[in-house]
């Protein structure tokens, strides 16, 4: 198993134009570096590929699916938006070396209102169809997609893992499998294990922070049940930590987060890996 933190634990957005927090990453004993983009145009690809190739540290990509970035819509010129996004994103992996890009792929963080069930129906049919066509996209670039369930306070779509294992039934691509998030998981699921069991082998990634987005190992996660789940599916990918910065992120409104969970966000990171290892062994 491969330990992983994503840039936006320090900052938002990330375009490369500080690219020594990546050596500080390597530095601090990650193995990967969850990248999240926000906006492909602003970012400088060849220098994070340069950082990455001499930290040796592995990239995913991060996809960050907000606004009019939405493949669920009847409106073609959001759904076109989308697409060139993911495409975007595919192409950046490619770059950087990145066999995956994650997110929720199917429809912008916080698209939450009651949908009638015929509406519900055919935005779920069109992002089905979208992303199988991404699928298609990603899979001629070598790349697979992984789609992330939200909690009901950020989608109404994909709430859980049998969500996102109905909605990659009717995708049916191989290029394309499930991303867990163990913050989406304490508020959605009933039992980690069972969810990790049912994600099985279409498990591509998992980001951790524990039951409030803080370190992990200081919340009321099932961090036991998360364990024997990876377990039993012989789960060796990557465990990326995944938090926000109340100080420079663009997100922290978004997401919440008002106040420090350690006295800095370096501590939080190295908290945050020295248990995982702890918890792993």
């Amino acid at each position: 198993m491969k330990f992983g933190a994503s840039t936006w634990l320090w900052t938002s957005p990330f375009d490369g134009s500080d690219v020594s927090l990546l050596y500080k990453i390597a530095e601090l004993g990650f193995d990967c570096v969850e990248i999240p983009v926000e906006d492909p145009e602003a970012i400088d690809p060849e220098t994070i590929a340069a950082a990455l190739k001499e930290t040796g540290l592995q990239a995913i990509v991060c996809a960050a699916v907000v606004g009019d970035r939405d493949i669920s819509s009847s409106d073609p010129i959001k759904v076109q938006a989308a697409e060139t996004y993911l495409q975007a994103c595919i192409k950046l992996a490619v770059t950087w070396g990145s066999s995956l890009v994650v997110g929720p792929l199917y429809a912008p963080v916080a698209k939450t209102r009651l949908p009638t069930e015929a509406e519900r129906q055919a935005e779920w049919s069109r992002s089905v169809a979208g992303l199988r066509r991404m699928a298609g996209v990603a899979a001629e670039a070598g790349v697979r997609l992984g789609i992330e369930p939200l909690n009901r306070f950020e989608s109404d779509m994909v709430n859980t893992a049998s969500d996102a294992l109905r909605m990659l039934d009717e995708i049916d691509h191989p290029a394309i499998g499930l991303s867990l998030d163990s913050f989406h998981m304490n508020i959605e699921e009933v039992d980690f294990c069972k969810a990790v069991e049912r994600a099985g082998k279409r498990l591509l990634h998992l980001q951790v922070s524990d039951s409030h987005r803080g370190v992990p190992g200081d919340g009321n996660s099932d961090w036991t049940g998360l364990r024997e789940g990876l377990r039993r599916i012989g789960y060796d990918a990557a465990v990326s930590i995944e938090s926000f910065s109340p100080d420079t992120s663009s997100l922290a409104e978004a997401v919440c987060i008002w106040k420090r969970f350690a006295p800095s966000q370096d501590e939080f990171a190295k908290r945050g890996l020295q248990f995982l290892k702890s918890w792993s062994a």
